[in-house]
């Protein structure tokens, strides 16, 4: 769960930043003043001869605003609060610093452990106002939320018992009947909600998550009963 976490807040909510600046750009709001110089800086005078780049050139500039892309994500306050946990974490001298009772400088943890408690009720709160929203009308066609439906609760339960077999029989999993359900458990539990916190956050693609929040976290009630059952029948 924490390497899920982990996942979510550097790579999702990077791929989540990103789509939401190329949709503001190819949406711009209405009324502003500065459309009309946007609209003449999409228009740009057609190449000559002399102005094409060499393939070697080419390549640098893709290679520089690969780079750029890169310092971007590193940059991003989740990616950067996990290279800090991380560092703290690996360092004996400054995780005693920081962490335990006799830690002088215990109240930096105690004041992070109580901003961190306050967003698991801010986050129910936006997953329900998300699951609200979704009652509304949406333009999501109903073949993609069946089809996000099967992929979360029929074809992800399936590929977690696999993999969870597989890595039983080379060896890196105990006999612990628990830990394994809990494994594949994880492969059948309904979206991340902290996907809804950073659709409001960069306001984009709302109604979406919303609509499929709401769908999916209906048939979850369903899906959990049943591949439980599945799951404590394996295990047995």
């Amino acid at each position: 769960m924490a390497l899920g976490g982990f996942f979510i807040w550097t790579h999702t909510f990077n791929l989540v930043r990103r789509s939401s600046m190329l949709y503001h750009k190819t949406h711009p709001k209405p009324n502003s003043s500065s459309d009309i110089e946007n609209k003449n800086q999409l228009v740009a005078p057609l190449l000559s001869d002399g102005d094409l780049i060499s393939d070697q050139q080419s390549f640098w500039e893709h290679l520089k605003t690969s780079l750029h892309k890169l310092a971007e994500e590193l940059k991003a306050p989740p990616t950067v609060a996990a290279i800090v946990g991380f560092t703290v974490g690996s360092m004996p001298w400054l995780k005693s610093l920081l962490i335990g009772e006799d830690a002088p400088l215990r109240v930096i943890q105690d004041s992070f452990k109580m901003l961190g408690e306050g967003t698991i009720p801010c986050i129910t709160l936006i997953m329900g106002g998300n699951l609200t929203q979704g009652l509304q009308k949406s333009g999501v066609r109903p073949m993609v939320i069946i089809g996000v439906i099967c992929v979360r609760y029929v074809i992800l339960p399936i590929v977690g018992i696999g993999v969870v077999k597989a890595a039983g029989e080379l060896g890196f999993l105990t006999l612990d009947p628990l830990y394994r359900y809990l494994l594949m458990i994880q492969f059948t539990v309904p979206p991340a909600m902290n996907i809804g916190t950073m659709a409001q956050l960069f306001d984009v693609g709302q109604e979406e998550c919303s609509v499929i929040f709401l769908w999916t976290y209906m048939a979850a009630s369903l899906s959990l009963t049943m591949w439980s059952t599945v799951f404590m029948w394996i295990v047995s």
